[in-house]
């Protein structure tokens, strides 16, 4: 075996991983016709926004569908859409992005961590039980790295407890649970589609629902005027429908024109990622101290977001994961590890001094210690990912991958005797 890179060798993979992209030429004219026209601009359901909503509707078989400015956006308009009210406790995964839990804060509710899943990095429903109080209003659910949450049984949780069920599918789009495509199942969902998401608006977001109650407060919280009176209905709601809540949420023209093509391309997409994922599972298996990321008996389709197996150092010796996803970069594989802790080893939510003095942050929440939550510190401590591009990836691309990780496992005893520089 050649002499692996990090120590002077030649790169197993010789080309960078470009940055492909999944807008097409349709999807630039689409932007460029819009703009010509002076499309740049909305004040209602209506254009370009009312045709991409039509599409959530559709898919997904729910009665509302609401564009947005961002993900977080729309988590936002769901939470506040449920009625949260100072006091409420949400239950959360202590494992996600901050834009699933802050804005639950932002509605004046607490959030209350949940432990991860050992394998997915998902919420733990066993775990839920034991944080479920009184006080507890609702719970959401991050389809994290496109693996849904088994939402069969997320569903009976809710019941038996009569929580509200908000799924964040920002990074799922498409993505199955026992046949239900994720954002069907819970009383409402918000869609991320920024730049990196399979759908793509470069910045936007997508509430679905079908409890009007929920839309309609959502559209009066970052619609107001045009689209509030429009479509506020309800008789106490209609006299301050056209002051709304005073926010402006609405999403660009332009990138729901962006946006379009994908989602109408959104089931190709899914399976040229899942082309990637069993070619990974492949390389994968070949390797002695490595198995293929990990998909539950309850995944009918994963949205292929980002690849993400487990390191086990003791099956590599006690070489450490730093090492291990170091000498894979050098190789020309771009590898990666979590960059953020779970949320409760967040300031946020291990101080009592927040920094945050806009909102009415609960004196009496909880402090998360080290450990607390210790399968969601596990999880980020043996996570790795590799990336899932939108294109499929070459078969010389492949090659190097295989190669760059039969080098580095051939080199794991040099590995462990001269250490390495890892990320």
């Amino acid at each position: 075996m050649s002499e692996l890179a990090l120590y002077g060798g030649e790169p197993a993979v010789r080309e960078p991983l470009g940055t492909a992209t999944s807008v097409s030429e349709a999807d630039v004219a689409r932007v460029t016709d819009a703009a010509r026209r002076g499309e740049i601009s909305y004040d209602a359901s209506e254009g370009l926004v009312a045709e991409l909503e039509g599409a959530f509707e559709t898919r997904l078989g729910q009665r509302y569908a609401l564009a947005t400015s961002s993900g977080t956006a729309a988590l936002h308009s769901a939470f506040f859409g449920l009625g949260l009210k100072r006091g409420d406790e949400v239950l959360a995964p202590t494992y996600t992005y901050l834009a699933t839990v802050m804005p639950i804060v932002a509605c004046n509710a607490t959030p209350v961590l949940v432990d991860a899943e050992p394998d997915t990095g998902n919420i733990d429903l066993a775990d839920a039980e034991r944080h479920v109080t009184p006080r507890t209003r609702a719970m959401v659910v991050t389809h994290l790295s496109g693996h849904p949450v088994d939402m069969e049984r997320a569903v009976r949780f809710a019941r038996r407890h009569g929580l509200r069920l908000v799924e964040d599918a920002s990074q799922a789009h498409g993505a199955a649970s026992a046949g239900a495509e994720v954002g069907t199942r819970g009383d409402v969902a918000a869609f991320s589609l920024q730049g990196r998401k399979l759908v793509a608006a470069g910045e936007g977001g997508m509430l679905v629902t079908s409890d009007t109650d929920v839309y309609e407060r959502a559209v009066m919280l970052g619609h107001f005027a045009a689209r509030s009176e429009q479509e506020v209905r309800t008789p106490g709601r209609v006299p301050f429908a056209k002051l709304g809540y005073g926010l402006n949420y609405r999403m660009h023209p332009l990138g729901a024109a962006l946006a379009l093509g994908q989602m109408e391309r959104l089931d190709r997409s899914l399976e040229l990622r899942a082309a990637t994922f069993a070619a990974y599972d492949a390389i994968l298996r070949e390797i002695p101290g490595l198995a293929p990321a990990p998909r539950q008996s309850h995944v009918t389709r994963h949205a292929g977001y980002s690849y993400q197996p487990l390191y086990d150092p003791a099956a590599w010796g006690g070489l450490p994961r730093s090492v291990f996803v170091g000498a894979l970069r050098a190789e020309g594989v771009p590898a990666s590890v979590p960059s953020s802790p779970p949320l409760h080893r967040e300031p946020f939510f291990t101080c009592a001094e927040t920094g945050v003095e806009t909102f009415a942050v609960d004196p009496d929440r909880h402090l998360y210690r080290a450990g607390e939550l210790p399968r969601g510190e596990e999880y980020v401590a043996s996570a790795w990912r590799l990336p899932v591009p939108a294109q499929a990836l070459p078969a010389d691309v492949l090659a190097g991958f295989a190669e760059a990780f039969r080098k580095v496992a051939a080199g794991a005893e040099e590995l462990r005797k001269k250490g390495a520089v890892g990320t």
